[in-house]
């Protein structure tokens, strides 16, 4: 057996994830029966059963996607805590791109997080109406994220068994560090800051006028090139080192875990922007997406001005 999975953290997370999908697999189950059966606004003994059924099932899942959005901070935990036993890691950012399943099961897990805290909403939304207009739409949502979640089940467990223990693999100062232009368009650092800034104000605008097609575009490219200025520009400032360029390394207490403020920041603001986009019930949402937007803004031009007061000089 890989010493990768003897790890307490690794073994936790793999026991937890095992019994969520067999808990999940019987709901699948139950879901799909009652999509099956049920007809809105019959009186019968069966739809009372199923209403019935429903709510358990509604309940359970619920409670399983609650777990698996804490599981999502506990795996970054683990990622770091396993650079520790991979040679040649510095952070996370070593153990990601250990194998070719790395990223695919990072990004799965971003998928299936929004996608539960959006289920979680609708759940939310529905069970607080008499006539549960969301009953089928959350069950349908329901079968994609266990399409999902089994497919991040198995991902996991070959991306944990392949991770490499005994020759080194490459660390952030190796990946992130390329001798060609690794930012979008061949921009300068100063394009890229000044595209960031400027996608922000128009996610802003956006949102305060409600313009939902606006808002969806810019938000997009705000998050895309978000990566990038964090990345390759505002993370020199959080470890203060003009070669260190990393997205792992703020996650570590050397950094006070501000890491996890700033990607909390920027997926609140996702998942309310996903919110208003999707759910009518959620047109107050554009005043929270503009906070949390703002506030991913704002610690990370913290840290910048902060830098350049206390040194006078640019990284």
């Amino acid at each position: 057996m890989s010493s990768i999975l003897l790890s307490p953290e690794i073994s936790v997370e793999l026991f937890l994830e095992f019994l969520l999908l067999f808990v999940l697999s019987f709901t699948l189950l139950q879901a799909i029966y009652i999509l099956k059966y049920y007809k809105k606004g019959t009186t019968t003994e069966l739809q009372y059963s199923l209403e019935k059924k429903s709510y358990l099932v509604g309940v359970v899942i619920g409670i399983s996607l609650i777990i698996k959005i804490v599981l999502v901070a506990f795996f970054a935990y683990s990622l770091d805590e396993l650079s520790v036993i991979v040679p040649g890691a510095m952070c996370a950012a070593g153990v990601v791109s250990s194998n070719l399943y790395g990223e695919p099961l990072l990004l799965l897990k971003l998928l299936i997080l929004l996608l539960a805290s959006l289920w979680l909403l609708l759940n939310r939304a529905d069970v607080h109406v008499a006539d549960a207009p969301y009953f089928k739409k959350k069950l349908y949502l329901f079968i994609v994220l266990y399409i999902l979640i089994l497919l991040e089940f198995f991902t996991s467990v070959n991306f944990l068994t392949l991770i490499e223990t005994q020759n080194p693999v490459l660390c952030c100062s190796v990946i992130y560090t390329d001798s060609s232009n690794p930012i979008p368009f061949n921009m300068s650092n100063f394009q890229l800051i000044i595209l960031f800034y400027m996608l922000y104000f128009v996610v802003f605008l956006s949102a305060i006028y409600k313009n939902k097609k606006l808002l969806f575009i810019s938000s997009i490219l705000f998050v895309y090139i978000s990566y990038y200025a964090l990345v390759y520009f505002f993370s020199t400032y959080i470890y203060e080192l003009p070669t260190h360029k990393c997205p792992f390394g703020m996650l570590q207490k050397e950094y006070y875990y501000v890491g996890y403020f700033i990607y909390s920041a920027l997926f609140l603001a996702i998942f309310y922007t996903s919110g208003f986009m999707l759910f009518k019930f959620m047109n107050y949402a554009y005043k929270r997406l503009i906070l949390f937007f703002t506030l991913f803004v704002l610690i990370l031009s913290s840290y910048f001005l902060i830098y350049i007061i206390s040194n006078g000089v640019l990284l």
